[in-house]
């Protein structure tokens, strides 16, 4: 299905909100080291006058595919199919309207899961955008909104995301690949909840497995 474009973007100003928070992490010496192999993980934990008790989690990995560009991996990161590849949480998104032509700025509600039949799944209503900052950098970042059209889904808990961001940029032996993520799940018990602060950061060398794997997916239009 093709994306709307919509004629007004309520939400113009997330993106500029979310990269800043996501920068401030980005630039933080606060993380602690919980893993470091081909795939290194950190975490810390959230600032007490924010809401969750879930860590920031924080991955990073390498890109050594050659032949890829700058553009091709983020497009790769924008590919809704693709991602049930390498993203053991996710379980579909819908993709509500877009705000410029280039589709770089959208409204999606994605859906997480849960734990089935004890634990309802997630859904997060999200305003995501591709910020290409130079040749060799860019970002997607991604934060909760409040959009009337997008209640909470049946059977489903509404979650926040402060912000979630990959990071992407090229460096003499590749590109490296960061993903960030500070999210309020809302009321999950500590195993799940330490589980998914495993596995979020995770996705990171998932997703780069799956890229040098199988090539670069087009951003969803």
């Amino acid at each position: 299905m093709t994306i709307p474009v919509a004629a007004s973007n309520p939400h113009a100003d997330q993106p500029a909100k979310a990269l800043e928070y996501l920068k401030t992490l980005e630039a933080s010496t606060d993380f602690v080291l919980s893993s470091k192999a081909k795939i290194s993980i950190w975490t810390m934990p959230p600032p007490a006058d924010m809401e969750g008790n879930m860590p920031i989690t924080k991955g990073q990995g390498l890109i050594t595919k050659e032949g890829l560009t700058l553009t091709q991996i983020l497009d790769s990161l924008r590919n809704a199919q693709s991602r049930y590849k390498w993203d053991p949480r996710y379980e579909g998104l819908e993709v509500v309207e877009a705000y410029d032509n280039e589709k770089n700025h959208c409204l999606i509600l994605s859906l997480q899961k849960g734990q089935w039949p004890i634990i309802s799944g997630r859904d997060f209503l999200i305003s995501t955008k591709m910020i290409v900052e130079s040749e060799t950098k860019g970002y997607i970042v991604q934060n909760s909104v409040v959009d009337s059209r997008k209640g909470e889904q049946k059977g489903r808990v509404r979650g926040h995301i402060h912000v979630a961001g990959w990071i992407v940029e090229k460096t003499e032996e590749g590109f490296m690949v960061t993903y960030i993520s500070h999210v309020n799940p809302q009321n999950l018990p500590a195993a799940l909840l330490n589980l998914i602060a495993t596995e979020t950061p995770a996705c990171c060398g998932t997703f780069i497995q799956h890229l040098e794997k199988n090539g670069p997916s087009a951003a969803d239009q």
